[in-house]
C-alpha cells in the first residue's frame, strides 16, 4: 500500500497525467465528429460525477465497480475477483491485482475504501445498511453492515459504486473528471452535448480494437436515426419501436430488439382521491387491453406484462400471475360498486357532482406518449375521462413528489442491480422510490426479512408472495413488457446487448474496414 501520495494539486495532476495518457494512446481528437471510430447517438446526458447519473460512463466502459453484471443478469466479479460473506454482517472483497487507473494511480484497498465511502455516504445508498468499509491489507476490502443485507454484492454493481481514482476526488468530495479503470478513458466532455473517449491500452481485461469513442447526446428519435443511415453514427440507441419495420428494411442497418428487465406501467396516487380507492385502481387495471397497446403502439415486440419481473428472464420472477386481466365489463362494475355512476347516455361517470376526470404525467421516451393516447380511448370506454400531459422526465419527478397527484405512467429497469431487492425500491412503505403513498405491513415485512435471507429459496418465497400482494392492492399497474431497439452500421461486429443495459460491450467491438 502506497505511504505517501504526490502533493501536486489534484486538477492539475489529473489533467496532466490523463493528457499525456490521450496523446500516448490515440493523440488528441478534434473536433470533427467523424475523428472517432465509434460514434454512438442517445437520448441520455452523460455525468462527470457516477453519483449524479452516472450510468453513462458506466456504458461507455469508462467506470467499473468491485462487481459487475454478466449477461445472465446475476453478480459477477469485476475489480474483485471474489467475494465471501464472512458471518450475518461482514463481507471481504479480493481485489484484482495490477490494475491502474487511468491516471496511472494503482487500485489498492485504501483506494478502493476512499471511493467506497463517498458512495455509502451519498443519498443514492441511503437505504443500503453500510456501517463500515475498511482495507484489511493492500489487496482485501472489507464491508460491514448494520443489518444482515445479503444483496450486497449487487449493490455495489450500481453505476453510484465505481470506483475513482483518489486523484479524482477532491478535498470537498466533489468529481473533477470520472478516472477510473475501464477500457475507455475520458478525452473531452461538453455537458449535455457529447462526451470523447480513447482506449485504454494499459487495461487489464480485453484490449478494445477500437481506439477512440463519440457519445453525442440526440433528444430527437428522427434525428438519430437520420444520422445512423447517413453514415453519421455507428450505432443509435433507444430508437422507437415503431422505426424497427423500416429500420430492418434498410441497408446498411442492423437492428437489436433485446428484452431487458424493464416495465412500463402507471403509478396511482394511493393517498388521494380518486385512486384512494383499491375498487377504481382495480377498474383502470381491467379497462386496459395490453395486447392492443403491444400491437397497435410496440408491433408486438414487446408483449403484456403481469409484474415487474419477466420470468422469461428471472427466476425471481412470480409464474403464476394472471397476465390477461383484460374485462372491460368487470371494470364498470368496480366503479358503480364505489358510486361513480353514469348517467343513461354513458359518458364521463360522476360522483356527487363530480366528474371522473383524472390527469396523467408521463415523458416523451420509450413511446409512452402514444400508449397514454391508447389508455386515454380505453379508459373512455368505461366512463373515466383522462388528460394527458407530457413533461420533461425530471419535471415529472418533481411534480409527483411534492403533492398529490392522480397517475403517471413511466418505465422502470426493474433489475437495475442484478436483485429482487429492487422491489423495495418499488414497494416499501418507507424506502419506496416511486411517489404513490402505498404501505402495506406484510409487504414491509417481506422485503425486511429477504434482505437478512442468505438461502435463496426462502427469499424467493418471500419475493413471490410481495409480487402476489401487490397484483391485489395495485398501487401501480404494470402494462407492458420492454425491449431496447438499438440499430448499428452494418460493418459493426461483436456487439451483444446487455440485458440490464449496464455495458455497450465496446471492448468487444470490431468495425469493417470501409
Amino acid at each position: 500500500m502506497k505511504e505517501t501520495r504526490s502533493t501536486m494539486d489534484r486538477r492539475t495532476a489529473l489533467q496532466t497525467t490523463i493528457g499525456a495518457a490521450t496523446l500516448a494512446v490515440a493523440g488528441c481528437l478534434s473536433n470533427d465528429p467523424d475523428d472517432a471510430d465509434f460514434r454512438i447517438g442517445g437520448p441520455w446526458k452523460p455525468s462527470r460525477d457516477p453519483l449524479d447519473g452516472g450510468s453513462q460512463i458506466r456504458r461507455l466502459g469508462i467506470t467499473e465497480a468491485l462487481v459487475g453484471v454478466d449477461y445472465d443478469a446475476n453478480p459477477t466479479p469485476e475489480l474483485a475477483t471474489e467475494w465471501e460473506r464472512l458471518d450475518e454482517y461482514r463481507w471481504e472483497f479480493a481485489l484484482r491485482e495490477d490494475v491502474p487507473f487511468h491516471d496511472g494511480e494503482s487500485l489498492d484497498a485504501a483506494a478502493a475504501v476512499e471511493s467506497l465511502r463517498r458512495t455509502a455516504d451519498a443519498s443514492a445508498f441511503a437505504d443500503v445498511p453500510i456501517d463500515t468499509i475498511e482495507a484489511v491489507d493492500e489487496g482485501t476490502v472489507a464491508v460491514e453492515t448494520e443489518t444482515p443485507f445479503t444483496p450486497l454484492p449487487a449493490h455495489l454493481s450500481r453505476n453510484e459504486a465505481v470506483l475513482l481514482s483518489p486523484e479524482a476526488i477532491d478535498g470537498d468530495g466533489s468529481v473533477t473528471e470520472p478516472v477510473s479503470t475501464g477500457p475507455f478513458a475520458v478525452d473531452t466532455f461538453q455537458p449535455g452535448t457529447e462526451l470523447r473517449a480513447v482506449r485504454n491500452d494499459d487495461y487489464y481485461g480485453e484490449r478494445p480494437e477500437i481506439e477512440t469513442v463519440r457519445y453525442e447526446v440526440v433528444d430527437d428519435d428522427q434525428t438519430r436515426r437520420m444520422k445512423l443511415e447517413n453514415g453519421e453514427l455507428e450505432m443509435a440507441r433507444i430508437l422507437p419501436h415503431e422505426m424497427v419495420s423500416a429500420l430492418e428494411s434498410t441497408d446498411g442497418i442492423d437492428v437489436y430488439t433485446p428484452e431487458i428487465p424493464r416495465i412500463r406501467f402507471l403509478t396511482f396516487d394511493t393517498q388521494s382521491e380518486p385512486f384512494d380507492d383499491v375498487r377504481v385502481r382495480w377498474a383502470v387495471d381491467h379497462a386496459i387491453d395490453r395486447s392492443t397497446i403491444t400491437e397497435r403502439i410496440l408491433n408486438d415486440i414487446d408483449d403484456p406484462a403481469a409484474g415487474p419481473f419477466s420470468p422469461e428472464l428471472t427466476e425471481w420472477a412470480n409464474p403464476n400471475l394472471e397476465t390477461d386481466r383484460y374485462d372491460p365489463d368487470r371494470a364498470r362494475s368496480l366503479l358503480s360498486e364505489a358510486d361513480w355512476t353514469v348517467d343513461g347516455g354513458g359518458g364521463v361517470r360522476t360522483r356527487g357532482g363530480d366528474e371522473l376526470a383524472v390527469d396523467v404525467f408521463t415523458f416523451d421516451a420509450r413511446s409512452l406518449p402514444l400508449i397514454a393516447e391508447v389508455l386515454q380511448d380505453q379508459l373512455a370506454t368505461v366512463g373515466i375521462d383522462l388528460d394527458v400531459t407530457v413533461m420533461e422526465y425530471s419535471t415529472m419527478v418533481d411534480r409527483v413528489g411534492q403533492d398529490s397527484f392522480d397517475s403517471y405512467l413511466t418505465s422502470w429497469g426493474t433489475l437495475w442491480y442484478p436483485d429482487p431487492d429492487r422491489l423495495s425500491d418499488m414497494f416499501h412503505s418507507e424506502a419506496a422510490s416511486l411517489h404513490h403513498g402505498y404501505e402495506n405491513e406484510r409487504v414491509d415485512t417481506l422485503l425486511e426479512e429477504a434482505r437478512e435471507l442468505g438461502e435463496r429459496e426462502a427469499r424467493r418465497e418471500r419475493y413471490y408472495e410481495v409480487q402476489s400482494i401487490v397484483r391485489e392492492d395495485a398501487p401501480i399497474t404494470v402494462l407492458t413488457s420492454y425491449s431496447n431497439v438499438v440499430a448499428t452500421a452494418s460493418g459493426v461486429s461483436g456487439y451483444e446487448p446487455h440485458p440490464t443495459e449496464s455495458r455497450y460491450g465496446l471492448e468487444s467491438i470490431t468495425l469493417e474496414e470501409s
